[in-house]
């Protein structure tokens, strides 16, 4: 352990009454896809939030379905994983199963408790065809799975976090649902924006729906449509569809050219909300651009989160993306994503992902990317992590 990075000891829910955490870890020793941090008031410490995906794989960690925390108490030094929330013990009559691991915690302290988001998984005894999209890929695809977002809640950012309603998940329970972000309207009310996944519709979307303010793992009201994963400002220039997307239409010459039969779809992943000093709504979100990961942004300049949204220019396409933006307790604001979502080493191997920390101004025309700190992620070079 680093020299002068105390022990904490801190109450929680876990079966041990007192976890000693200690930090000998930075942040390039272990795999991070999706990270969320909370920096939390109340103890000082920030709270690195990641889905298993099955690196861990003992009994301590839900056998690789769990979402584990690091904790840190500068961001340079990080302790063990330690299990927050896991599917060991799917309650009878869950809406979701144990066939994946969970998917892009996100966790929020509100009226004294920590509140996760999180992506839950339910696998189909028959495959569901996609609803929308060309007719090739209606025809030739299926959905193995279905996803939605859940509310879990627990009195410590250590967990264990309980979800809150099993039996249905907060985001729409019909609709290919993943990605879930807290968001607050001009008024104060509460949100949930969440990726409606391209594997149903071809063309991804962005939606939102009211949350319950006095019971956030409660959806009220219908979704709205924020934007489509087409809308994208890079495509024309990728030659994969027009100025302001497809919208819905993939029955027209110009789809029929353009998008080849057994190409992807268009991606909505990752959306995260900040509020500009002038009072709009930016949201960063992730889609693809030639294969890679981008990392892109909108603004809704009413800033009502129901919009209208406007598509603002990528803010990086080194492929890395699903970021989220944090305040460090001395008030810097930091973006924080993963890296190598689909590049390979010079044998084939997939390149690990792991964090990459910029600095980020949260501007009235959107976010912008400043300097690269290397000193939290460890990445020498931010256009490429082969590491």
């Amino acid at each position: 352990m680093p020299a002068n990075t105390p022990a904490v000891e801190s109450s929680s829910t876990h079966d041990v009454d007192a976890i000693d955490v200690r930090y000998p870890l930075q942040m390039h020793d272990f795999s991070l896809h999706d990270p969320f941090v909370l920096a939390d008031q109340a103890s000082g410490l920030y709270y690195l939030y990641n889905a298993n995906y099955y690196q861990y794989r003992d009994a301590a960690h839900g056998h690789g379905k769990s979402v584990v925390v690091y904790v840190s108490p500068d961001l340079k030094h990080f302790s063990e994983p330690v299990d927050v929330f896991d599917l060991n013990n799917v309650p009878a009559g869950a809406w979701y199963d144990d066939s994946d691991s969970p998917w892009a915690p996100e966790v929020y302290a509100r009226d004294g408790r920590y509140w996760m988001f999180v992506t839950l998984h339910a696998e189909r005894t028959t495959p569901e065809p996609p609803h929308a999209g060309p007719d090739w890929y209606v025809r030739d695809h299926g959905m193995m799975h279905r996803r939605g977002v859940f509310v879990a809640v627990a009195d410590s950012p250590l967990g264990s976090f309980r979800v809150i309603d099993p039996a249905r998940p907060t985001s729409p329970d019909d609709v290919m649902a993943l990605d879930g972000t807290l968001a607050t309207d001009a008024d104060g009310s509460p949100w949930m924006v969440y990726a409606h996944e391209w594997v149903e519709l071809f063309d991804g979307t962005m939606e939102a729906i009211r949350l319950d303010p006095d019971d956030i793992a409660r959806s009220v009201g219908e979704p709205v449509h924020l934007w489509s994963a087409s809308e994208g400002v890079w495509h024309p220039a990728d030659g994969d569809a027009p100025a302001g997307g497809w919208r819905g239409d993939f029955t027209t010459d110009e789809a029929r050219a353009t998008i080849p039969e057994h190409s992807g779809g268009y991606v909505t992943d990752g959306p995260y909300l900040e509020r500009t000093p002038n009072g709009s709504l930016i949201s960063v979100w992730t889609s693809y651009s030639r294969g890679e990961y981008i990392l892109s942004q909108a603004i809704s300049r009413s800033g009502r989160v129901a919009g209208p949204w406007e598509q603002l220019a990528p803010i990086d396409y080194s492929d890395a993306g699903h970021a989220m933006v944090f305040r460090t307790f001395d008030g810097t604001p930091l973006l924080i994503m993963h890296t190598n979502m689909t590049r390979h080493d010079a044998d084939g191997k997939p390149l690990t992902s792991h964090g990459i920390v910029y600095e980020v101004a949260v501007t009235d025309e959107g976010f912008r990317l400043g300097r690269h700190r290397d000193d939290i992620d460890g990445i020498a070079d931010p256009a490429r992590d082969d590491a």
